[in-house]
């Protein structure tokens, strides 16, 4: 076990520890929060209805 050495800052080596467990601990809450609003929000793909055109179609009308 390292030597519990303060630093000028007051801090020792288990409060570095404990600040890298909660900021490991934030960031995964983050990454699962964006993961599901991402799943929340996607669009399910929509079929197109036969005889319907889809939207990458060209149509074309001779004047």
């Amino acid at each position: 076990m390292p030597k519990m050495v303060s630093t000028k800052y007051g801090w020792q080596w288990r409060d570095y520890v404990q600040a890298d467990a909660d900021c490991d601990r934030y960031w995964a809450f983050k990454k699962a929060e964006r993961r599901s609003l991402n799943e929340a929000t996607k669009k399910s793909p929509r079929v197109a209805t036969q005889g319907e055109k889809k939207t990458s179609e060209k149509i074309y009308v001779d004047f």
